[in-house]
């Protein structure tokens, strides 16, 4: 019976990682005033402890969520591309991620990121690095640094818009519109 008790306590342990992402999974239908450290104890049945144990505070927790964000949504995704050999295939491959990308969470930070400055700063960061890693991309396909910039931004501005507009262009029809600028102005082929 004693160790049964012990097996409970123990399915009932999560971990800093587990509290980052069920944070950003309330993102997807909350704001960021909404995600209080009750609602994340509720949401994955932990106590405040559990929570105090990993974190110091919110404020603590809500950085550490952005970093999380940083760390596991754009450099863990872009690391899962470089392993593509040529830039084209990487391009292909973000293309194939970002049609299911998780956007509201994104919209959720972005709205945050307006009137708080920690959040302005790791929006910043990510935003800097999509872009420079695609200008990477395009600069290895068409050798123009220029154009390599224009064209990064340009991709960016959709990934960012396409889903920002009500309603958001998302599924097929983004996939047709991303196929159109594959072909006739970044001139990558696709499958």
């Amino acid at each position: 019976m004693v160790s049964n008790l012990a097996g409970e306590i123990m399915d009932r342990r999560r971990s800093a990682e587990d509290l980052l992402e069920t944070g950003l999974k309330l993102l997807e239908k909350e704001s960021v005033h909404q995600l209080t450290i009750d609602a994340l104890c509720k949401r994955l049945g932990v106590t405040k402890g559990s929570f105090y144990h990993h974190f110091k505070n919110r404020a603590d927790f809500l950085e550490r969520m952005l970093e999380h964000w940083v760390n596991v949504w754009t450099i863990s995704l872009m690391e899962d591309f470089d392993s593509s050999v040529s830039a084209q295939e990487k391009y292909n491959a973000m293309i194939a991620e970002a049609v299911h990308y998780p956007m509201n969470v994104e919209i959720s930070i972005r709205a945050w990121a307006q009137h708080d400055m920690v959040a302005g700063r790791y929006l910043k960061r990510v935003d800097e690095m999509r872009i420079g890693y695609l200008r990477s991309i395009f600069s290895e396909i068409c050798g123009d640094k220029k154009r390599a910039d224009q064209l990064a931004k340009i991709d960016y501005m959709l990934f960012v818009g396409s889903r920002m507009i009500s309603p958001p262009i998302m599924g097929e029809e983004i996939l047709e519109v991303l196929n159109l600028l594959r072909s006739d102005l970044y001139h990558i082929p696709f499958e």
